[in-house]
């Protein structure tokens, strides 16, 4: 239902539904997967609220035994944080997660949009002063 209500735009709905799904998960928060938690960061990202979303993707990043299965959300996750980062005014912290991802996608599948758009916004925010 969290994910229903995403597509559909309903963020505080989706927000509310995910959440509690992930409280529902029997083995607690260290046993998560990727794919539970990326559409609770995404619904806090288009929600507005940076610093839940940015907290939702770090915990991605924080898992081992996701990177195996979903090695492109945990790469796409440090692109979030990048575009976060970048819309909060860190300007090196958006850099280093920017240039995380391109470094993980390198050898990946080429034309993702992903993947332009951080070497976009790297080339933007370089140019600016720190």
């Amino acid at each position: 239902m969290g994910r229903i209500e995403l597509e559909k735009g309903n963020f505080s709905k989706a927000i509310e539904y995910l959440e509690e799904a992930l409280s529902l998960q029997p083995y607690g928060p260290l046993v998560q997967d990727a794919t539970d938690i990326e559409p609770l960061a995404l619904a806090y990202y288009k929600a507005g609220n940076l610093e839940n979303a940015r907290e939702h993707y770090e915990w991605i990043t924080s898992l081992t035994w996701s990177r195996l299965s979903w090695g492109d959300i945990y790469a796409k996750s440090f692109y979030m944080m990048g575009k976060i980062y970048q819309e909060q005014g860190k300007k090196n912290k958006a850099i280093e997660n920017f240039e995380k991802f391109l470094d993980l996608w390198k050898e990946a599948d080429p034309g993702i949009p992903e993947v332009e758009d951080a070497r976009k916004q790297l080339a933007e925010i370089q140019e600016l002063p720190r």
